[in-house]
């Protein structure tokens, strides 16, 4: 194993939030299950709604909440992962030690990801209460993981990228949490923008031009909602967002390792 996931794994969870957090994790997530089923219930009546409507209802609302909170922990973990060594000026014997920069970015980036994927996985049995009800199967927990998998990863590597650029943590995990509301606010409404300049309005999702559509590909919901979609539904909308989150995963690395090449230079 690399060393660096090994002391960055055993630090994290030596630390108060390595339990402290999922615990506040799961029962947040456990609040909106309840608030959900409550909802979902004294609406319609227990004698009226059928138990696949509940099913759905809770499966959905756990997974996007699942990814509003997850987002909201990813840059916490990925945006102080460098600033950390900076701010306790061990980055120098970092840089100048036997790890590579590819391994010390890999440390880092697996040692972030890591924590953010034990919370995904604690919530998986929080998930599957669905199953319970009717209405969810198994591909539909696969692919809303695989899509929060996803969407952390790449959101962890831009988290590292910020932090190989600032000094100070305080600085990269506000300029990380930007980067969030900018995929999740800003994309909508340039696209709602859009929409509603447009002569004809939305009409069919097929019609409407790809330039138009081009932001939305690039929200973590979105790219969600597309992951419910059937099999062979896949494509091209949720391949379009896989491709756009992987790519901007992709430059966040190589611009991370770029940075951290410089600095090994430097010192």
């Amino acid at each position: 194993m690399n060393p660096m996931i090994r002391k960055e794994v055993r630090q994290r969870m030596r630390e108060r939030r390595g339990w402290l957090l999922p615990s506040l994790y799961l029962l947040a997530l456990g609040a909106v299950v309840v608030f959900a089923y409550f909802v979902s219930t004294t609406d319609q009546g227990l004698m009226e709604i059928q138990g696949s409507q509940i099913g759905v209802t809770l499966f959905l609302t756990v997974a996007f909440a699942q990814l509003a909170l997850l987002l909201l922990l990813a840059p916490i973990f990925s945006a102080g992962a460098l600033t950390i060594e900076k701010e306790q000026h061990t980055f120098a014997g970092l840089l100048t030690s036997l790890l590579t920069t590819n391994q010390i970015w890999w440390g880092k980036f697996a040692a972030s990801l890591l924590f953010v994927v034990l919370l995904l996985v604690t919530s998986l049995p929080v998930m599957s209460l669905a199953f319970a009800f009717g209405g969810i199967g198994p591909w539909e927990v696969f692919m809303v993981s695989a899509t929060t998998l996803v969407v952390l990863g790449s959101m962890s590597a831009v988290g590292l990228y910020w932090s190989s650029v600032f000094r100070r943590s305080m600085h990269a995990t506000a300029v990380g949490y930007g980067t969030v509301i900018a995929l999740c606010v800003v994309t909508a409404i340039l696209f709602f923008v859009r929409i509603s300049m447009m002569r004809q309005g939305g009409g069919i999702w097929a019609e409407i031009p790809l330039n138009v559509r081009a932001p939305i590909y690039a929200n973590p919901f979105f790219f969600l909602i597309m992951s419910l979609s059937p099999p062979r539904y896949l494509y091209p909308d949720w391949v379009a967002s896989l491709v756009v989150f992987a790519v901007l995963g992709g430059i966040a690395v190589v611009l991370t390792l770029r940075n951290l090449r410089r600095s090994g230079d430097a010192a």
